[in-house]
């Protein structure tokens, strides 16, 4: 059973979410839209596509409302100093090695606790900042969480930190657009994770083709992103994402 009370934000929680802000905003030149369409209870998903390490601040940070669920690597955990702040702000372990069965028990506990719950469904960050398709392991958390699904888009985050790169590229334009909450019995089965996969990515290219226009077409550069995710793509496996 699920509480739809109104959650009472934690002072540590909210401390941390405004320092996650405020470091953000020395990293990038960020645009954040529609983050109160997280509803403020009950159980929800949060998915967005993933290219950087900043992506899970950049999707948090507005999320006034309430608390988000996150997650992380479990060796992180281990990191003194950062470990302790990683979990006072709700971050779930991950640990590898240990097939996905635990991550995806975790995660639905928590939706039936009502939480909001926040997931990179393609596992890993993008090599080239295009979308890739979302893994078995999520799509099945999707399914079997029955709670609305929030689709998340994220651009320009690829180009500030890339995988590729040890340190942010400081003052790079990054745009985050929540979208309409979707209902579980929209996705249903193998169409329904397409369906939303073509939102996020729909979403995505929107802050794509709004970074283009503000920046008079200078930025994001040309690249692979520029293309829509292709539905013809298989769903990989296996599991959500804690890279």
């Amino acid at each position: 059973m699920t509480d739809d009370s109104p959650q009472r934000v934690r002072f540590i929680y909210r401390f941390g979410r405004i320092f996650a802000k405020g470091v953000l905003r020395l990293i990038c030149r960020m645009k954040i839209i529609h983050a109160d369409r997280v509803p403020a209870t009950g159980p929800v998903l949060i998915v967005a596509n993933h290219v950087s390490y900043l992506d899970p601040p950049l999707v948090g940070c507005d999320i006034t409302q309430r608390e988000v669920t996150y997650l992380a690597r479990a060796g992180l955990f281990k990191v003194p100093v950062f470990g302790r702040i990683i979990r006072a702000v709700n971050s779930v372990p991950i640990r590898e090695g240990q097939g996905d069965v635990r991550a995806i028990r975790d995660i639905l506990e928590r939706i039936k606790r009502g939480e909001a719950v926040l997931i990179f469904p393609e596992g890993s960050r993008s090599y080239d900042g295009a979308m890739t398709p979302f893994r078995s392991g999520a799509s099945l958390i999707i399914r079997r969480a029955k709670c609305p699904v929030i689709p998340v888009g994220i651009e320009g985050a690829f180009d500030a930190w890339p995988r590729t790169r040890a340190f942010p590229r400081l003052g790079k334009r990054v745009m985050v657009l929540f979208g309409d909450p979707i209902p579980p019995e929209e996705l249903i089965g193998a169409e329904g994770t397409k369906k939303l996969q073509r939102e996020v990515d729909r979403l995505r290219l929107a802050c794509r083709a709004e970074l283009r226009r503000s920046s008079g077409g200078r930025y994001p550069a040309p690249g692979p992103a520029d293309e829509p995710f292709s539905d013809s793509s298989s769903v990989s496996s296996p599991a959500p994402s804690s890279d």
